[in-house]
């Protein structure tokens, strides 16, 4: 797995569950230190992590992603994928999506560069996270385990899909 773009064309007619239990044991240590993390994941990796790095892989305008499709927004906006490597061997994968009109109201997101979303949204006061979902994508021999959900900002929203490999057990 190189990118978030791999895990994206092995996600065919996914389904996204409210439980974490219908796609994973919730005591393996990945549930427990990463997919029911609710705290911001910037201040975890900065905090448990320190060395990081994160690198933006791709940044394009274009129609809703396919693991958000099923949110039924015929939206076209800005998708940014990211690769963070927690350790030399481990790296956690995400995508952002942001509609035209997201875009209109919170220009920052375009700008963003190699920071971090949480890091930004962070400073927003009253931002939640909200319908946090939970969905298993087999690549090869691996089980990525995703988490998806969104942020609520100017009435507009910043939908987020973040992709855990197995090797997080590990660590």
């Amino acid at each position: 797995m190189k990118s978030f773009r791999d895990i994206e064309a092995a996600a065919n007619n996914i389904k996204w569950f409210e439980n974490i239990k219908d796609v994973a044991n919730p005591e393996d240590p990945i549930c427990q230190n990463w997919l029911s993390y609710k705290a911001w994941m910037t201040d975890k990796l900065r905090n448990e992590f320190p060395q990081h790095d994160l690198k933006v892989t791709s940044e394009s305008i274009g129609e809703i992603p396919l693991m958000l499709r099923d949110l039924k927004e015929n939206a076209v906006g800005l998708t940014r994928e990211i690769e963070i490597s927690v350790t030399k061997n481990v790296s956690i994968f995400a995508q952002t999506f942001a509609s035209n009109s997201t875009l209109e109201k919170n220009q920052w997101l375009i700008d963003l560069g190699n920071n971090p979303l949480g890091g930004k949204l962070s400073l927003i006061k009253g931002i939640e996270r909200a319908g946090l979902l939970f969905t298993r994508v087999d690549l090869g021999e691996e089980k990525i385990l995703c988490r998806r959900s969104s942020f609520e900002l100017n009435s507009e929203f910043i939908h987020l899909v973040e992709a855990f490999p197995p090797q997080l057990n590990e660590i």
